[in-house]
């Protein structure tokens, strides 16, 4: 090969690199997001880049593994992500997974001042690298009319409902689910079983698995997925309030009626938060697309369209009634929120050992119900 060719062709190499590195890394009119699925819709990213001119790459995953994981990676190509607090957030932050946030990039952070990061700071969160950005309550959402059915004189105010083998077995004749992570309900176990709440032992989730032993062969599911409610494959499921929001409205179409309801004792609060990832190539568009979603206005339409409350001052007067109009989803009773709990912090190596304890007793608790629950079918 001559030199005039080799010099050709490094020179054309260079050409390819510029082109590729530019497309993908021009730090200019692009940020890389990463998120649940419908959390930031496309009227509000469009919206976005109409008035930066900024373009939102937006990929969803489905757990908060999958983002964890890429995370990690050497690779990760992502400049906002949004992971749930505990334990997946908190966690991640101890290890040094986030960028400190540049506070003079966000002057609408003022807006996620008041009691919801108040409370998230009091748990331990962490405000200099990530956001409490948005929030809502698991709770218990039912089908009225197929409750009554059933339990005609009961009230589904309480966990206590559930965890009665007798009326547990009257609801499973039209279904009921649980969730699926471990950390949707046993935070509420505690609450009701008289445990301390921000101390694990194996006792405690000796406990939580007992409270579950004469009820577990009713339980048909391990999801908090609304539609099941509207299908009919289960009359009652213990979930988040923006599930059953969605459940509420897909409700009102076919004239079901959906309630749900936070047991003002055992109410368990998630937050999902917002952060900057290490490795993000576009630090500045990251903070601007944050910035943007802190506008009391965008959070407001990002609350109308999914039932997810974003933890935004001044939002109220750009909602729209069908959220407003329920204090069960749009929580804003200063008492019930105090009393809202959380899970515990995952940061330590003892913390480690309890969230491995409390995963290998929820799976325990899982397998078991799934045998009674095939058992049954066949």
């Amino acid at each position: 090969m001559s030199k005039k060719e080799v010099v050709a062709g490094v020179y054309i190499l260079m050409i390819f690199l510029f082109f590729y590195c530019t497309s993908k890394d021009d730090g200019q009119n692009i940020v890389y997001v990463y998120g649940w699925h419908g959390v930031i819709t496309k009227e509000v990213m469009e919206g976005f880049r109409k008035e930066t001119g900024i373009k939102v790459v937006y990929d969803v995953y489905d757990n908060n593994c999958t983002l964890e994981a890429k995370l990690l990676a050497t690779n990760c190509e992502y400049d906002v992500v949004f992971p749930s607090f505990i334990p997946f957030a908190a966690r991640q932050c101890s290890m040094g997974v986030f960028s400190k946030l540049n506070k003079s990039w966000l002057p609408n952070l003022k807006n996620i001042s008041g009691q919801i990061t108040e409370k998230y700071i009091a748990a331990g969160g962490d405000i200099e690298q990530i956001l409490p950005i948005f929030w809502g309550t698991i709770g218990i959402a039912y089908d009225v009319d197929k409750v009554a059915a059933v339990l005609p004189a009961e009230n589904i105010d309480s966990y206590e409902v559930l965890f009665d083998a007798d009326k547990a077995k009257k609801l499973s004749r039209y279904g009921i689910s649980f969730p699926e992570e471990h950390a949707d309900i046993f935070p509420q176990m505690r609450a009701i079983s008289g445990l301390p709440v921000t101390e694990t032992t194996k006792s405690q989730y000796r406990a939580i698995e007992e409270r579950f032993r004469p009820i577990r062969q009713y339980i048909k599911k391990f999801s908090s997925n609304s539609y099941d409610l509207i299908t009919g494959e289960v009359c009652l499921f213990v979930g988040s309030s923006d599930n059953a929001w969605r459940a509420q409205k897909m409700a009102k179409a076919i004239k079901k009626k959906i309630r749900y309801t936070v047991p003002m004792y055992a109410g368990n609060i998630w937050i999902d938060c917002a952060g900057i990832p290490q490795k993000s190539t576009h630090k500045r568009n990251a903070h601007i697309f944050l910035n943007y979603l802190l506008r009391s206005d965008v959070a407001a339409k990002l609350t109308n369209q999914t039932g997810i409350i974003a933890n935004v001052r001044g939002m109220e007067q750009f909602l729209n009634p069908e959220i407003t109009s329920d204090p069960e989803i749009y929580q804003t009773d200063t008492r019930i929120i105090d009393k809202l709990v959380f899970g515990n912090l995952v940061q330590s190596e003892h913390d480690m050992q309890n969230e491995r304890l409390a995963m290998r007793t929820w799976a325990k608790i899982k397998k078991n119900a799934i045998k009674h629950e095939e058992a049954k079918n066949e």
